[in-house]
């Protein structure tokens, strides 16, 4: 019954979205041509950066751009290893002890060099407490980061710290620039392949090459993220050519087909590491019971969504980590579909039909039907939703707050488990720097995060972390929901995209537009 109304609920969305889709087209409310200079990749976006300096930066969209704007000291590749690249090469001489070696010849798009001098002051404009940075939390463990020469640091930690190569990853920024306020709109000049050219807060961000940053013969000149919050105008523009390139988020899983099936428009599909997930607040005291939480997952039918509401775009999630992490421990409690076990638990917690457990979900506007297919899941066992809808940034601050009961959220392209202390430890609310939104609290969590982040031997290390993922799907601080396939949708001109597990866009950097007589094709009949 359950599946039959996602399915119902999806069919009915999908028509009411083509619907939706045909008449904005028939209106012609669409421009009939790119708003991109020539030679530019217009990217349609669902939502605008909140903030564009990478010391302060944390949400998705911040974090992709920043990808394409700034260096640091190593990058995340392909295959979710940790690689030098501001660092030519890396050492690790003691366990306390990280040498890096940077390249020479680097510049900042101001045309200012690039040094250690730099690194040292992105690293120490973070840690300032007058600061404010988010990200202050995500050095806790650097106890010093020491200008060898100008091309030569060393990182030391306050002890063994296995993902102490994570602190590598900070975008960096010219020496003396100050920390840009919350939601500022300039950037700090970057010694990425493309620089900031221009930004109107949810309107458009414009990316122009960085002159001192080499290009490949023919690349892009440029990049136009688009912010179109609705998702069918999204799909209109794609397929009219209007914006010639759309990933993940920004794409409506029941327009995928349709897109398909446009003869200029090449979809491709591969496993992501993104996480879906639920997370309980655990100020409240109804949520602390372990009996409504499990009640909770038990009465959600994930495959059901996940073939109807994503048509298939994701795969049901055990954990935080995906099959293809090397510390992945499938071994773990899971919830398939149970409504009497599910009403039996609420019952014992006290909560019946006549009684019913009433929680508020928060959400964004793109994550309503989400939403309405979990509130008619749980009304059968008697739980009932509130739904209330904000946009992105009213959301996000809402979450960050604690100013909520459930809801649904995203971690993208999770690499190290050190991201389970980042969200479960204790200490790491955002009060104390953290993300451990929800304000969950489990000593036993504790230790074993303590233990994970101090192991250095891989072997030593992964028993752990099988550990974690055992308690954390048995303590339930998240309903694992699901890792959503990375999909994107670009004109077939486009050449060099190469899909990262992580949803990044680094590979645009190489990207060019093909002639036009070059990816022509039959039209589908």
């Amino acid at each position: 019954m359950a599946a039959r109304r996602v399915r119902q609920s999806a069919r009915i969305g999908a028509a009411a979205a083509l619907a939706t889709l045909t008449a904005i087209a028939l209106a012609g409310c669409v421009r009939p041509a790119p708003p991109a200079p020539s030679g530019y990749l217009q990217i349609d976006i669902n939502t605008s950066p909140v903030n564009l300096d990478p010391r302060v930066a944390t949400d998705a969209i911040s974090a992709r751009v920043g990808e394409l704007v700034y260096n640091a000291l190593a990058r995340i590749d392909r295959d979710g290893r940790l690689v030098g690249d501001l660092a030519e090469s890396i050492e690790r001489p003691a366990p306390t002890v990280i040498i890096f070696h940077l390249r020479h010849g680097v510049r900042f798009s101001d045309g200012r060099p690039l040094d250690a001098r730099d690194v040292k002051y992105t690293y120490d404009s973070v840690l300032a407490p007058a600061n404010h940075s988010i990200k202050r939390a995500g050095l806790a463990e650097l106890a010093a980061l020491d200008l060898i020469d100008d091309y030569t640091l060393r990182m030391t930690t306050r002890r063994p710290y296995a993902p102490a190569l994570e602190m590598a990853l900070f975008g960096v920024v010219p020496r003396g620039t100050p920390l840009a306020p919350r939601e500022a709109i300039a950037a700090p000049p970057g010694s990425g392949p493309f620089m900031v050219a221009g930004f109107t807060r949810d309107e458009a961000l414009t990316l122009a090459r960085n002159p001192y940053y080499p290009a490949p013969a023919g690349a892009i000149r440029g990049i136009v993220m688009k912010v179109v919050p609705d998702a069918t105008v999204r799909a209109l523009e794609l397929a009219e050519g209007i914006c010639a390139f759309a990933e993940n988020d920004a794409i409506q899983p029941e327009l995928i087909g349709y897109l398909a099936r446009r003869s200029a428009l090449r979809v491709t599909r591969s496993d992501g590491t993104t996480y879906q997930y639920l997370i309980f607040n655990f100020r409240d005291a109804r949520l602390r019971d372990l009996r409504v939480r499990r009640a909770i997952a038990y009465a959600l039918d994930r495959a059901a969504i996940v073939g109807a509401l994503m048509r298939g775009n994701a795969r049901v999630a055990t954990g935080m980590l995906a099959p293809e992490n090397w510390a992945y421990n499938g071994d773990v409690m899971r919830y398939p579909r149970d409504p009497a076990r599910s009403r039996a638990l609420l019952e014992a917690a006290g909560y019946s039909h006549a009684h019913p457990l009433r929680l508020v979900y928060k959400t964004t506007p793109e994550g309503r039907r989400l939403a309405e297919v979990i509130q008619a899941m749980l009304r059968p066992v008697g739980v009932t939703l509130e739904i209330r809808t904000n946009e992105f940034a009213t959301f996000y601050s809402d979450l960050r707050a604690g100013n909520f009961d459930l809801a649904a959220s995203q971690w993208v392209g999770v690499a190290d488990p050190h991201q389970y202390y980042l969200v479960f430890a204790s200490r790491m609310t955002p009060a104390g720097g953290g993300n451990n939104r929800g304000g969950y609290a489990n000593p036993e969590m504790d230790r074993l995060l303590a233990a994970g982040d101090a192991a250095l031997d891989p072997a030593a290390r992964r028993a752990i972390y099988a550990q974690v993922q055992r308690l954390a799907a048995a303590d339930l601080p998240y309903v694992s929901l699901w890792w959503i396939d990375n999909v994107a949708v670009f004109n077939r001109r486009l050449d060099g995209f190469a899909p990262f597990p992580n949803g990044s866009l680094i590979s645009l950097a190489a990207a060019r537009f093909a002639p036009a007589a070059a990816t022509a094709r039959t039209p589908p009949r």
